[in-house]
């Protein structure tokens, strides 16, 4: 017996399921009682949640019970016309600010002398998930451009979902053309000489720690990393909580009724779907 495990987008502005692109991946069953493959489990996510407001991923963890960290507001959507972010992050450090010496490639010590650059576009190039490129700035982080429009079209090239940054950026009339999703701390017209180093260790993006392998969220409020203890049931915990914020609204509007009873309202429609939340089985869609 065999376990096809559907999967809805979720309208984020509308507050409803656009059952439209319901599928199903029936390429590559789940047998009952097998633990998923953590790469598919991860595209699952992202097949899901690619249209989901940040916002309403957070709500669902705390219904949860649990907190998913975010970036402060120095941190911003750069391209917030476009969809949410959603994917596999992928960390890397870059001093590009300060003002002397040559392009330094700090390569690792496997005897190829290729850059942390170069090696993590050749990891994103083997990924079977698209991946978000997420680049601490060292150095004078107002003082330099650590993305433009070139590393752009090759991240997207090789399947990135978007792009994080606590540096500055150039290029974003084009960078938007290309249709990259990005992050940043402001624009900046130029950089010194490129200094990778750090591949795949822990970052620090506003005050959000990122490690490589987490799920990342972003949309216009904000960048998450998704708890991954919550993964097998926040799919399904969104929806309740579009349906909860839906009949919540309904009652913040009325006229008819006093704060008092709104109140006790609200707190009834909590309890409801903190019990329906609490009731999810992992893994159901």
């Amino acid at each position: 017996m065999t376990l096809q495990i559907p999967c809805a987008n979720m309208a984020g502005n509308e507050g409803k399921m656009n059952r439209n692109f319901t599928h199903f991946y029936k390429s590559q069953p789940v047998l009952k009682g097998e633990l998923m493959n953590e790469n598919r489990i991860k595209q699952m996510l992202i097949d899901c949640l690619a249209d989901s407001p940040t916002a309403l991923i957070c709500n669902a963890y705390d219904f949860m019970g649990m907190h998913s960290p975010c970036t402060d507001w120095s941190v911003f959507s750069m391209t917030s016309e476009f969809p949410p972010m959603v994917g596999e992050a992928i960390t890397i450090k870059l001093d590009c600010s300060s003002p002397s010496g040559d392009n330094r490639y700090e390569a690792e010590d496997d005897g190829r002398g290729k850059s942390h650059w170069q090696m993590l576009l050749e990891r994103m190039e083997q990924s079977e998930v698209p991946q978000v490129v997420v680049i601490e700035s060292l150095g004078e982080k107002r003082k330099g451009a650590v993305l433009g429009d070139g590393m752009s079209k090759t991240i997207l090239s090789l399947g990135g979902a978007g792009c994080v940054t606590d540096g500055g950026v150039r290029d974003i009339a084009d960078i938007k053309r290309a249709g990259m999703k990005l992050f940043g701390g402001g624009y900046v017209v130029n950089h010194t000489a490129l200094r990778w180093s750090g591949l795949g260790e822990p970052v620090s993006i506003g005050g959000l720690q990122i490690k490589t392998g987490d799920m990342v969220h972003g949309d216009t409020d904000g960048v998450i990393v998704m708890p991954q203890e919550g993964w097998g049931k926040v799919v399904r915990a969104c929806r309740y909580v579009l349906d909860f914020e839906k009949a919540a609204h309904v009652e913040s509007r009325r006229t008819d009724i006093d704060v008092a009873q709104k109140n006790v309202r609200i707190g009834e429609l909590v309890s409801e779907y903190k019990q329906l939340i609490e009731a999810i089985t992992d893994w159901e869609i």
